[in-house]
């Protein structure tokens, strides 16, 4: 990787960790503004890079730096009914670079984010599910886990999900992105 790269990597781990901090508590799954960021993310860095920096914010917190949403981190966030999210943040990363590269028209561009949303609300959904049933014995149907997981969260992510690809194509028109 090249220096620059690094530095941009560093910077997005850094925005997407301050993200975090703004957090609404509505349930096991609290609102945060990473969502948002990992999008912006993805789409100004591009697909590789966005994956990388993913990567390297999940394991910043799961040695222990307080990345995680309300400061928390270290391996015991495995176990957090919401962690799924945060996996769910590395294809999000992805799709959100695939679908912003290549000068792809703003549609295409939000189909193609709006897919990796869907993927990111499937992974929490059923990390969620798993953590509930499996790890902490509190049996949590299917219904009552969506109602948790995904339809707070939904319209929401929806709206978000347009005005930041929309702000993103912006920064691309003129002139004013990272992407390598």
């Amino acid at each position: 990787m090249k220096t620059k790269e690094l530095v941009l990597c560093a910077v997005f781990v850094a925005l997407v960790a301050i993200s975090s901090m703004i957090t609404i508590p509505i349930g096991p799954v609290p609102i945060t503004l990473q969502t948002p960021m990992v999008i912006l993310t993805g789409a100004l860095l591009g697909r590789r890079l966005g994956v990388i920096t993913m990567v390297v914010y999940l394991i910043a917190g799961l040695i222990g730096a307080p990345v995680f949403a309300g400061g928390s981190g270290g391996i015991g966030s495995l176990t957090s009914p919401s962690f799924g999210f945060i996996l769910g943040f590395i294809p999000l990363a992805y799709f959100s670079g695939l679908g912003n590269s290549g000068g792809k028209n703003t549609f295409t561009a939000i189909l193609i984010t709006l897919f990796g949303m869907v993927v990111l609300f499937t992974i929490g959904f059923l990390y969620f599910y798993f953590i509930m049933n499996v790890v902490l014995e509190s049996p949590t149907g299917l219904a009552e886990s969506i109602m948790v997981t995904v339809a707070p969260f939904i319209i929401k992510d929806l709206i978000v999900t347009v005005v930041v690809v929309l702000f993103a194509h912006t920064l691309v028109r003129r002139g004013i992105t990272p992407q390598t």
